[in-house]
């Protein structure tokens, strides 16, 4: 009888639970030492480069490789990442490298990020990209690249909204599958205990 209750509160704790890290959390072709990811001197490029990282990492190297950007979001993903290496790659300074200029920006420590250089456009090759500004990197792009970047950002958002409205709508349905279950087994009209029966009057004598 105690076991409805339970099952319930098991269901409902499974659903709200956030996804776990899978069991080969450390991504290929990168090697992982505790907190530390390692994709340094892989031959890394936009296409190659693993989807996510583990959400623990505090330490990412990306040394090395041929990455000329990073896809947006990439390192806003891992909240206790404390520091990224990312030099000796070919930079490609233009409005695909925005993401990651402001994460720049927004880090305390930007000692590791001085050397970040430009290998591309030729106008900008050789610049410091903690230098170049915001509206440097969109010039660089041909506005049909800013518009599909923007209009790719939207569709974005907009897959995760539904994706996020489909999810509470299950959460719901299934929490009132379990309250109609819940309520067929234990009705709130079912006395607790039964009245005892009233005697009849010729008991009284």
């Amino acid at each position: 009888m105690g076991s409805g209750p339970r099952g319930a509160l098991s269901l409902m704790l499974l659903l709200l639970a956030p996804p776990g890290r899978p069991a080969a959390g450390c991504p290929a072709p990168c090697r992982c030492a505790g907190t530390r990811v390692d994709c340094g001197r892989r031959g890394l490029t936009w296409a190659s480069l693993p989807a996510a990282f583990p959400p623990d990492t505090t330490e990412l190297v990306l040394t090395g490789n041929n990455l000329t950007a990073l896809p947006p979001g990439l390192l806003d993903a891992l909240p206790v990442l404390r520091v990224v290496h990312l030099g000796a790659n070919p930079w490609r300074c233009d409005c695909h490298l925005v993401p990651l200029r402001a994460w720049l920006a927004g880090r305390l420590e930007r000692e590791p990020y001085r050397d970040l250089r430009c290998a591309a456009p030729p106008a900008l090759r050789g610049r410091l990209l903690s230098y170049l500004a915001e509206e440097e990197l969109r010039a660089a792009c041909p506005p049909g690249a800013l518009c599909r970047g923007a209009l790719a950002a939207q569709l974005l958002l907009l897959c995760l909204g539904l994706l996020h409205a489909l999810l509470l709508a299950l959460l719901l349905c299934r929490l009132r599958r379990l309250r109609a279950r819940a309520a067929r087994r234990w009705p709130l009209t079912t006395p607790l205990a039964e009245e005892p029966a009233t005697p009849e009057p010729s008991d009284w004598r």
